[in-house]
């Protein structure tokens, strides 16, 4: 792959011999020791703000990227610098140095954008079925699939390649590095799976399975280096009823890193959280947030050291995704009245209270959020 460098240095030489003329000391005042060179970044076109990632309408190929700073927001990204259409439902973005690689679920394929100006570097669809998440460990990209029976590609970024491929269970879902390992949420896809794979990486094997309540969707990483996951619980498809019945109940596992115990489990009463489907870290690592049940607004705050789930809410609405701001602890909520229309984000400080909401150019379905920084 054709290698382009973003960042520009300037040395400069402060060795300023006495023999010099005072016009030549004055043309070099401004100039640095070589012992403290000066080194001028391009910081792009994408700082201090977040990349919002517009999952799209399946099968309608119009997933989207909107960019949030300074109380602005750029919309559908990708078409805008390059002329084409993104893809087929996005999932998630994750980087590696100046490259940025979109996870499109329906297009089977990583997009590979330049960060700093969003413009087209290359796709990557060979070795990609069915992607859904990605996380980044010791410089290679693993990206959670539910095709070839369930695995986790892992791709090289330089060669913009899958270079192996890890199988794990039944539809391999969130997926978060923990120290050195990385733990991957068999959601069961279009069956049912129970089952946390943990993967050795430098061996690509997997060294533990972990049982938990049916279909694991995410997990996150506390304070602590433990690990928590939101399982969504089995629902079957009642014929006679014309609606889809609970069949095991959903759940949140509090996970012992080291030991690999599950030290704790909440049962989400459905009546009160429904089925929750989303679950994020608070910056402090000290409390989660979790909700996203169908039908049932609201998102609940659980400190890491609870006993039992609360009943008041943090926010009331239903998010169709969920990121926080580590700058400063705020909750970006992704809010999708429907996936024919666009969606909104709205923002709540770490005290709940209501910050912001953006409607315009936000694309369809809000589902992930990305922060960037200088």
């Amino acid at each position: 792959m054709r290698k382009m460098d973003f960042l520009k240095k300037g040395v400069f030489s402060a060795g300023v011999l006495k023999a010099l003329s005072l016009a030549l000391f004055m043309a070099f005042v401004s100039c640095e020791s070589d012992d403290d060179p000066v080194i001028v970044k391009d910081k792009g076109d994408f700082v201090n703000g977040v990349f919002v990632l517009n999952q799209g309408a399946m099968n309608a190929a119009n997933a989207s990227v909107s960019f949030i700073a300074q109380d602005t927001v750029m919309g559908n990204l990708f078409a805008e610098r390059n002329g084409a259409v993104l893809g087929d439902v996005l999932q998630d973005m994750v980087s590696v140095d100046t490259l940025s690689f979109l996870v499109l679920n329906n297009s089977h394929s990583l997009m590979v954008v330049n960060n700093k100006n969003f413009n087209y570097v290359g796709q990557i669809s060979e070795g990609i079925n069915n992607p859904r998440y990605a996380a980044v460990y010791d410089g290679l990209i693993y990206v959670s699939q539910w095709g070839n029976g369930g695995e986790v590609a892992v791709v090289d970024p330089e060669q913009m390649q899958v270079v192996s491929s890890i199988n794990v269970g039944v539809g391999p879902e969130g997926l978060e590095v923990v120290g050195d390992e990385l733990w991957v949420a068999n959601c069961g896809g279009y069956a049912t799976d129970n089952i946390i794979s943990v993967i050795d990486p430098v061996n690509d094997e997997v060294i533990k399975e972990i049982t938990v309540n049916d279909n694991p969707q995410d997990l996150i990483v506390d304070a602590d280096g433990d690990v928590w996951v939101l399982a969504t619980g089995r629902s079957e498809y009642d014929a006679v009823s014309g609606s889809f019945v609970s069949v095991s109940p959903a759940a949140i596992h509090h996970i012992n890193a080291s030991s690999y115990d599950v030290e704790q489990t909440f049962l989400p009463d459905e009546v009160i959280y429904g089925k929750a489907t989303k679950i994020a870290l608070a910056a402090d690592g000290q409390s989660f947030y979790f909700g996203g049940g169908y039908g049932f607004p609201g998102i609940w705050e659980v400190d890491i050291t609870a006993s039992e789930l609360p009943q008041e809410t943090f926010a009331d609405v239903t998010p169709s995704g969920l990121g926080v701001n580590p700058a400063n602890g705020d909750l970006y909520v992704g809010v999708a009245p429907n996936f024919t229309a666009a969606g909104r984000v709205e923002i709540y400080s770490a005290n709940g209270t209501a910050v912001e909401t953006y409607e315009d150019n936000i694309g369809i379905g809000p589902c992930n959020f990305v922060f960037v920084s200088e």
